[in-house]
């Protein structure tokens, strides 16, 4: 009977250490950090002391980089890095275009170096209240379909004419029906992007000019939440 126990516990032991050593390494301390953001800003600040209380309240740790002493080393310890409107695009580094960390990315300047839309096609416009979702299966879109309130009162959204064909779209302008003006779009790990280049981990552009955080209705937020949660989920 000891025996007999002494190789069913045995037996159990090997099953266990065969479904431990199957994880992949790394991946533990990847999923601990998809709740940890590096936010991005100027050293002026704008709204994002907003966005950082809300993203504590969704259980983010968040750490407040200005972006002349942003490093791209230290963002290597982050699930996904937050790029402020506000920031001074001249003092990003350029190095954020070979991060292997996922990035959202409010700023049109820093979304243009990054290849995620062509150079000539960012821009913004004024008196828009609403936003068209156009995928509205994929995760960034929040569970929202058709023609959604962003803002409480009119506002300006940002946008690309011109992301690669394999950017997901997942929200654009419905004011402008002619021009695609795209306010949300995502790039999946792995495709290419406006510069034909692959993106070395999840990328999201995001719209919320510098001053339009105190204006989002709370599907912006669920728009933006959803955003950061997906980019996040790709450093797993």
């Amino acid at each position: 009977m000891k025996r007999m126990f002494a190789f069913c516990a045995a037996a159990l032991l090997a099953v266990a250490m065969t479904a431990c050593s199957s994880v992949p390494v790394g991946s533990q301390a990847a999923s601990g950090n998809a709740k940890k953001v590096m936010l991005v800003r100027a050293k002026e600040g704008g709204g994002e002391q907003l966005i950082i209380d809300h993203l504590k309240k969704m259980g983010y740790t968040v750490y407040d980089a200005v972006d002349a002493s942003f490093s791209v080393e230290a963002a290597k310890d982050y699930g996904v890095v937050y790029i402020s409107s506000a920031v001074n695009s001249s003092k990003i580094d350029s190095k954020l275009k070979q991060l292997a960390v996922p990035v959202v990315v409010s700023k049109t300047q820093v979304a243009s170096m990054l290849g995620m839309g062509g150079a000539s096609g960012f821009g913004e416009a004024p008196g828009v209240k609403t936003g068209q979702i156009k995928d509205g299966k994929h995760p960034a879109a929040a569970g929202l379909k058709d023609t959604v309130a962003i803002y409480k009162e009119e506002g300006k959204i940002s946008y690309s004419l011109s992301p690669s064909s394999e950017a997901a779209v997942i929200a654009l302008n419905p004011v402008n029906g002619n021009a695609k003006q795209n306010t949300i779009f995502a790039y999946e790990k792995g495709a290419k992007n406006a510069l034909n280049e692959p993106v070395p981990a999840r990328q999201v552009f995001f719209s919320l000019p510098t001053g339009q955080e105190t204006n989002l209705t709370d599907n912006g937020w669920k728009l933006f939440d959803a955003a950061i949660q997906w980019a996040a989920q790709g450093g797993k």
